[in-house]
């Protein structure tokens, strides 16, 4: 038989801790309050044995409806469920919501047990059970057997325990625990004077004592020193257990519950989900921009709701906008109620972790979205053409909560090994021409420009991709059809080519900065000499960029020849010298004072020179030879 997860469920005060305490001998209310309120506020935990030995989790679920985000935290993990009815109340409200919630929760597996028999005759018991039968009249909770017990009956109790391991029985785990991460939903914290840090929750996956585990949302590494199950130490733990751990590495301060401990490498913080929202009725389908409260895992969230679509058909798709970092799997069920008077809205399953601000009804991430609502018999193949660009493996095991490795896809599958990055084959081959085509028209309109800066290639074809591994797309997008280099992309085979009227325009340049030697011209005054403005500005630029010319202080330029012998004269003098004032470089270059310290200021920009004050002199500088 496989570890099962017990829950109760019920309204306030229809028994459920007294017959936990009946089935286990462990009365679960343990807080001062609660005994003194004679009500469950928070989880209560018991083990119960098996005919066979095996050991069970009970977790006793708070009845009252200010408690409700204590009663989804316990039911987080729960494979089987004991629904109490008190004979003398009936069918109250917490019946319905928790019901709903089981509901929701995808719970299937349960009996109804209607406590306080002795408290009501014969026919009322059975006009209850007709009640119930019809309460519970659908393909989740039809097959519950019911069961009566009463505290004053003690053989009633043994009638549902053997109840209880008949059911239990025909549970299946189909889960595997090959290769299943491990989790654990935080319910509970402790700080035992001289113990450390103890953290509890049900378990899922397997772990060890002294393995390394990861606390979410806060991304910090714990290392489990002792591992606990019903009181009793142990060294290892398995799916479906209840269990404490002490940890290492963080304070009881640092952890809330629903937090969580896991080696899934899947596992996202985020402020923005994808979720298919399932009302519990028409009416209940809240109205977009609407404030919630959700339950999920074991932690409670606030946010607002966000339409993904206008019109609802099957399938109601939401954008979640939580107030803060929530540690969320692909798949994860919660809960969704209203924000004001808590009200049950619906349940969701979490869709897409990696979620963007979209605009409303829009087809590629709807389309997407249905995609990812079929995971189960999902073909990546399909998935990753559908994305239409690329996606890295870790990416993608996150966004489907999976362990893909490199050897999961078929031949339709690109890889770049050396950054693990996936593309669809015809996705790569449509992206690369529309690329080719992007470069290609500017080169027609620009054929006086190198290529295209990368940053504008990123912003219009992968906008939603980090920059480290665009860039290493790029690499492998590039070979044998783009080069690459100075940040600008272009055809392998572009060659700037001048027109007769373009080299004129060169030709007109050149002569007018060879004109003024040394000390060059304004932009201003240069362009004053042509007619064609526009024609000019591209040709200049061209200059500039191919560093025919160079700017060598603001908006003043001069030849590269110029530049290149003011620099062989200024280093030879440092040959022989170890400092230069400006006094001397102007003799040098045989011009004015005020173009000597153009040159001497870019020199120093550079890291050619370096100026130094000269002591008791004013503002006069000498400067020292620093990169010749």
């Amino acid at each position: 038989m496989n570890n099962i997860i017990i829950g109760t469920a019920g309204h306030i005060d229809h028994g459920k801790t007294t017959l936990v305490k009946h089935l286990t001998n462990v009365n679960t209310d343990t807080m001062k309050e609660e005994k003194e309120r004679g009500m469950t506020i928070d989880l209560g935990f018991a083990p119960l044995i098996t005919p066979d030995g095996q050991t069970f989790s009970i977790i006793d679920v708070p009845g009252h409806e200010k408690f409700i985000k204590n009663m989804v935290a316990g039911a987080k993990g729960i494979d089987f469920v004991l629904f109490l009815i008190a004979c003398d109340d009936g069918i109250m409200p917490q019946t319905i919501e928790h019901k709903e919630i089981l509901k929701l929760l995808g719970i299937q597996h349960g009996i109804v047990v209607l406590s306080k028999r002795d408290l009501v005759s014969s026919e009322k018991a059975e006009e209850l059970k007709k009640e119930i039968s019809s309460f519970f009249d659908d393909n989740f909770f039809k097959s519950f057997p019911i069961v009566e017990v009463s505290n004053k009956d003690k053989h009633s109790y043994k009638i549902l325990y053997n109840k209880i391991i008949e059911e239990t029985s025909k549970i299946s785990k189909t889960i595997s625990e090959k290769n299943k991460f491990f989790r654990l939903d935080i319910d509970k914290i402790y700080s035992p004077r001289g113990v450390g840090t103890i953290v509890s929750g049900t378990s899922e996956g397997t772990i060890s004592k002294g393995d390394f585990l990861t606390l979410y949302p806060h991304k910090i590494q714990v290392k489990i020193k002792a591992i606990q199950t019903h009181g009793k130490s142990v060294d290892t733990i398995v799916s479906h257990q209840r269990c404490a751990f002490n940890i290492s590495g963080v304070t009881a301060k640092e952890i809330e519950r629903g937090n969580v401990l896991t080696n899934h490498p899947a596992l996202l913080n985020s402020r923005l989900i994808d979720v298919l929202f399932t009302p519990l009725s028409n009416e209940s389908i809240p109205k977009n921009n609407t404030k919630f409260r959700l339950n999920i895992g074991t932690g409670e969230y606030y946010g607002k709701i966000k339409y993904l679509q206008d019109s609802i058909d099957k399938n109601i798709f939401f954008q979640l906008i939580i107030d803060r970092e929530i540690p969320v799997n692909f798949g994860d069920i919660g809960i969704l109620r209203s924000l004001g008077n808590s009200t049950l809205l619906g349940g969701i399953r979490i869709l897409n972790t990696l979620a963007v601000p979209t605009k409303k009804n829009n087809p590629l991430y709807l389309r997407r979205l249905d995609f990812l609502l079929n995971k189960d018999s999902i073909d990546i193949s399909d998935y990753l053409n559908h994305k239409k660009t690329f996606i890295t493996l870790t990416e993608l095991n996150q966004e489907l909560s999976h362990n893909y490795n490199l050897n999961s896809f078929n031949e339709n599958i690109l890889i770049i090994k050396e950054s693990e990055i996936l593309i669809h084959k015809d996705i790569f081959l449509s992206i690369k021409k529309e690329i080719l085509k992007f470069v290609a028209l500017f080169h027609e309109r620009n054929s006086l420009k190198k290529g295209i800066p990368i940053a504008t290639l990123k912003s219009k074809f992968f906008s939603s991709n980090t920059i480290k591994t665009f860039n290493e797309f790029l690499i492998f997008l590039s070979k044998d059809t783009f080069e690459i280099k100075d940040g600008i992309i272009s055809l392998l085979d572009f060659k700037i080519k001048l027109s007769k009227e373009d080299k004129l325009i060169k030709d007109k340049i050149l002569v007018l900065l060879k004109q003024t030697s040394f000390k060059g011209l304004n932009f201003d005054k240069i362009e004053a000499n042509f007619r064609q403005k526009d024609r000019f500005r591209d040709i200049f630029f061209y200059l500039l960029s191919e560093e025919f010319i160079i700017e060598i202080s603001n908006n003043r330029y001069i030849l590269k020849g110029f530049y290149k012998e003011a620099l062989k004269r200024l280093s030879t003098f440092f040959i022989s010298n170890s400092q230069i004032t400006l006094s001397e470089f102007r003799d040098i270059l045989e011009c004015n004072r005020e173009t000597a310290l153009v040159y001497l200021e870019y020199f120093d920009g550079v890291y050619i020179t370096k100026k130094i004050l000269i002591q008791n002199k004013g503002k006069s500088y000498f400067y020292i030879n620093k990169g010749l």
